[in-house]
């Protein structure tokens, strides 16, 4: 059995506790070296509580880690990189890698000068996401020219269209529109609500690759928090389709089959287990297996296990799973929507 990857933290807000909290659950397989921040006098009950080292320098908690995982503010992500790429660690950055041009720039000029760089974008790395990638890969599907997706905004939802698609040339057109809806307040980290109307807001893209395939971008940020507002995920492909969990695909001249992705829990009714995700099956076939069924993780958790397990073999085997080079095109497409809804005319890249 393999020693615990070693993995030390730049930042301490909610994004690194719940990397804490999984490597809590997994000690056997991660170990935090520790946690830089810049007041230490501010951080010191939160370390204690999670009995980590608190450092004041990358350079110093480096020579404990395989690898430092960058979870700090958007806007502090170029400095922070420009810091660490002289200490030739790998690095895991968290999302956003870029928010606008500016920063977009920046670190194109950071993925070009260091291959060190892998990005934690867990969308496509959830376990309902893997499950129909899976479909994808066997085939039944045929080919996949056109995806629909609801399930996250910007960067998050491009990445997973891209993944769908098996997209690396991003060159398409783009038109994008902006409504606001009424929406009973929105549960949002806490927030008590009330019975009122609110305004949110929902955008759409329709992308048109060159290539000719085509993919739409839906999202209102209340799909996060609010059980008034579902995902919604379609993937068309010539053979069949995913509607959601719903899955269609042709058996040969005019022979059809459609079944459905279903969970198999634990934790639940009479189970004495922890409330975790054990599969995803599609009728007899297993799509997804959790590779820590005893542990209870949500399905975010089980992205970011499977992001800090893939990273891992990225220090060991030096397999790339998701290089900066790749999150700059979805944050590139992503910013693209962006102009085409403000201007509300079609934008090319």
């Amino acid at each position: 059995m393999s020693k615990p990857i070693r993995f030390g933290i730049i930042g301490f807000g909610w994004r690194a506790e719940a990397y804490l909290r999984i490597a809590k659950q997994l000690p056997h397989v991660f170990k935090i070296s520790g946690i830089v921040v810049r007041d230490s006098v501010k951080y010191a009950e939160a370390a204690k509580r999670w009995g980590v080292t608190l450092y004041e320098s990358s350079y110093e908690m480096a020579r404990h880690c395989d690898f430092l995982l960058v979870a700090v503010s958007k806007t502090s992500v170029p400095a922070v990189l420009e810091e660490l790429v002289s200490l030739q660690v790998p690095l895991l950055v968290e999302t956003p890698p870029a928010f606008d041009e500016e920063s977009l720039r920046t670190m194109s000029s950071f993925a070009e000068k260091n291959g060190q760089i892998q990005i934690a974008e867990q969308y496509p790395l959830q376990p309902h996401q893997l499950a129909r990638m899976s479909l994808i890969q066997s085939g039944k599907l045929g080919q996949v020219h056109h995806v629909q997706a609801s399930i996250a905004h910007g960067y998050h939802g491009i990445s997973l269209i891209r993944n769908w698609l098996s997209l690396t040339d991003i060159s398409c057109e783009i038109v994008g529109r902006r409504f606001e809806l009424p929406i009973l307040e929105v549960p949002y980290r806490g927030r008590q609500v009330q019975d009122r109307i609110e305004n949110e807001v929902q955008e759409i893209a329709m992308l048109s690759f060159h290539n000719g395939k085509s993919a739409v971008l839906d999202f209102t940020r209340s799909q996060y928090f609010s059980p008034l507002r579902q995902n919604r995920v379609l993937i068309r492909g010539s053979h069949g389709e995913i509607r959601d969990n719903e899955v269609t695909i042709s058996l040969g001249t005019d022979a059809y089959d459609t079944y459905s992705i279903h969970r198999i829990q634990s934790g639940m009714e009479g189970s004495l287990g922890p409330l975790s995700l054990r599969e995803l099956r599609a009728g007899q076939e297993c799509l997804y297996r959790s590779p820590f069924p005893s542990a209870p993780f949500s399905d975010e958790e089980l992205a970011m296990v499977e992001i800090l397990t893939r990273m891992s073999t990225f220090v060991r085997e030096n397999i790339s799973f998701y290089p900066l080079t790749e999150a700059l095109k979805d944050v590139r497409l992503s910013l693209a929507i962006e102009k085409a809804i403000a201007t509300q005319e079609s934008v090319s890249i």
